[in-house]
């Protein structure tokens, strides 16, 4: 036991010898390399540094940011979110930015402006919350410009999509009511039913949903007079 102990030591000691006797002959490549170690290691950390800088600035910005929209002033906060989304474009709060773009050019009655940035917020529809609440601005802003087909669209795939039962609601009884104003009674009388069914029964709603799927099933189409048929 002993002898092997022994051995063992003198091969750790002669693997000490062997690297100091390689470092002693590659001492400017081992100086290089060491010092493009630090140079990586310093880059690093002030990549890290600065990331966390940007996002203590983003963060700032957009609370005073919310605070000036609850204020009431939209039209001084679209031109700063604009610039926000030029600074802080690649920020986690980035999507919240689009979101409230959207939301501040509907109150200032730029519907067209406020679809771009709904729908780049909206892009993780049923994974990322902010994206519920823009997906609805999106097709709330269809609406306003009388692009029915998209708002339609939009409202159901927030009602297939969203996570929550109440966002569901809402997106479902916006391509209900715009159904029926487009005359497509038996489409809305079915989003009526599956708001019904996704109802509790004890909730108030599920009576209503039922009364509306009923009116929507039996009410007759409206046709346009047709004053030569009079004559004739």
């Amino acid at each position: 036991m002993p002898e092997q102990h022994y051995s063992q030591e003198d091969k750790f000691v002669a693997g000490v010898l062997q690297i100091w006797s390689w470092a002693q002959k590659n001492t400017r490549v081992l100086f290089v390399g060491l010092a493009a170690i630090a140079i990586i290691v310093f880059g690093v950390r002030y990549y890290l540094d600065y990331q966390k800088r940007v996002r203590q600035t983003a963060s700032t910005e957009i609370r005073a940011i919310r605070y000036e929209l609850a204020a009431g002033n939209p039209d001084q906060v679209v031109d700063r979110l604009r610039s926000f989304l030029v600074q802080f474009d690649g920020t986690d709060y980035a999507r919240e930015a689009r979101l409230l773009l959207a939301h501040s050019l509907l109150l200032v009655n730029q519907a067209p402006l406020a679809i771009e940035p709904a729908r780049r917020a909206a892009d993780k529809l049923g994974t990322e919350p902010l994206s519920t609440r823009a997906a609805l601005l999106l097709a709330a802003a269809y609406e306003e410009v009388a692009d029915t087909a998209n708002a339609i669209s939009t409202y159901e795939d927030v009602g297939r999509r969203a996570p929550y039962r109440v966002d569901k609601s809402r997106g479902l009884e916006g391509a209900a009511r715009l159904r029926a104003a487009q005359g497509d009674l038996a489409g809305a009388a079915a989003i009526y039913r599956e708001l019904a069914q996704m109802t509790p029964e004890t909730a108030p709603m599920r009576r209503f949903y039922e009364m509306r799927a009923a009116e929507n099933s039996t009410r007759p189409l409206v046709t346009s007079y047709d004053a030569s048929a009079e004559g004739s």
